[in-house]
């Protein structure tokens, strides 16, 4: 089986540093190699979205998996778990750690997950740095260059890249902090 691209949206508003760490090396150690390093874009801060909360952490890395899109969002959910984010928690909550699936190759499909996922057009925690690590990917409905979609986007959501240490793993490969979309 040919490994699958995959975008992976991470998210955190509790113990953020902490926990983005944790899921970026959790996700290194299940699908990094030496022959499909794992690409990590810069790590934003953004206002929580759709309830009042402590602001947001939020970084999207770039793998390859031969794991099914279920196998997929059940590793991811099963990342969460040993972070401490409950299945039961709202959709709208503080989180230890979120990892969700927003694009799976070029695959269009409501279930298991929906992909691509439809934050990507919306939010621009994702967009942004989704746009910034794969700008000539094209999303798979819209059929819009992801930077193009970015740079054409109109949402009011406030959003900053931030400084951040990421660990030093060795099939990670992390942004510089000039890079600008």
């Amino acid at each position: 089986m040919r490994p699958a691209q995959v975008f992976l949206g991470l998210g955190s508003n509790r113990r953020r540093y902490h926990h983005i760490n944790l899921g970026l090396r959790a996700l290194h150690d299940r699908f990094a190699s030496a022959t499909a390093p794992m690409h990590v874009t810069r790590v934003f801060e953004s206002e929580a979205v759709g309830f009042a909360g402590h602001d947001f952490l939020n970084t999207v890395v770039a793998l390859q998996t031969t794991l099914s899109i279920t196998e997929l969002a059940q590793a991811c959910k099963a990342i969460e778990k040993g972070h401490g984010h409950l299945s039961s928690a709202a959709k709208y909550s503080p989180r230890t750690l979120d990892i969700d699936v927003l694009m799976y190759n070029d695959e269009v499909c409501s279930a298991p997950v929906q992909l691509p996922r439809a934050e990507i057009i919306h939010n621009a925690f994702v967009l942004w740095p989704l746009a910034e690590l794969a700008p000539e990917k094209r999303h798979p409905v819209d059929g819009r260059k992801l930077i193009d979609i970015w740079r054409n986007y109109r949402g009011e959501q406030r959003l900053q890249p931030i400084e951040f240490e990421f660990e030093n793993l060795p099939y990670l490969v992390t942004p510089t902090m000039n890079k600008e979309a």
